[in-house]
């Protein structure tokens, strides 16, 4: 699948990959809480971001030359995939790759009706239930996000990133902290199968441990 935009609101989301041996770890989309180490202390999910870019490559800002390019050739793709469909309407590769064309291109109903198509034929793809979850997040529909993450979680115990998603929208958007820490818990139960240099185990435990604050105060 492809890479992600920036999203300018609390919280993240990360884009999944087809799963591996490795249960689904994402390689190339994350969204990432941002830490900000301040001379006060350290601020946790204050700003958010997708990072366009595989994992451990740097990042580089587009030029607005190669935005438009971009753009183009994106328009392009979805063009050749939706002549492809009318072609083979069951085509299963052709409907997520079509979803994830309109995800990058920030078309969001247009990708969960592309997404759902694809989950009609294989309903228990993991990956492509937690992206659908994440454009129902973009449009604030978050009980429907939750529905989808949960579900994948449901069908791939194993799958890291509805799990951390789930808690992403729990906390950020539901405000549902209890909901949250249990989510991620379960998150963390799946440390091992993170790559060495995932940072979200360590973002992880940082909120629980804020979050549990916050509880026993109220």
């Amino acid at each position: 699948m492809k890479k992600n935009k920036a999203v300018p609101q609390p919280g993240i989301s990360v884009k999944s990959e087809p799963s591996t041996i490795h249960a689904g770890v994402s390689k190339n989309k994350a969204i990432l809480i941002a830490f900000v180490s301040l001379l006060i202390g350290f601020i946790l999910g204050a700003t958010v971001a997708i990072l366009k870019t595989t994992k451990g490559n740097k990042i580089a800002r587009p030029s607005e030359e190669s935005q438009k390019e971009a753009s183009v050739d994106r328009e392009e793709e979805i063009q050749l995939l939706k002549t492809t469909l009318e072609k083979d309407p069951n085509n299963l590769q052709t409907l997520i790759d079509l979803g994830d064309a309109y995800f990058d291109t920030d078309r969001y109903q247009e990708a969960i009706d592309a997404y759902s198509k694809a989950l009609a034929i294989d309903s228990k793809n993991p990956d492509v239930r937690t992206d659908m979850g994440i454009m129902y997040r973009k449009l604030k529909q978050f009980d429907k996000a939750i529905e989808a993450f949960r579900r994948a979680a449901q069908d791939q115990p194993m799958h890291v990133n509805s799990r951390f998603n789930l808690g992403i929208v729990l906390k950020y958007d539901k405000n549902d902290f209890a909901g949250a820490i249990q989510a991620w818990e379960e998150f963390l139960k799946l440390e091992p199968l993170l790559d060495p240099d995932d940072e979200r185990a360590t973002m992880v435990k940082q909120e629980i441990e804020s979050m549990k604050a916050s509880l026993a105060n109220r």
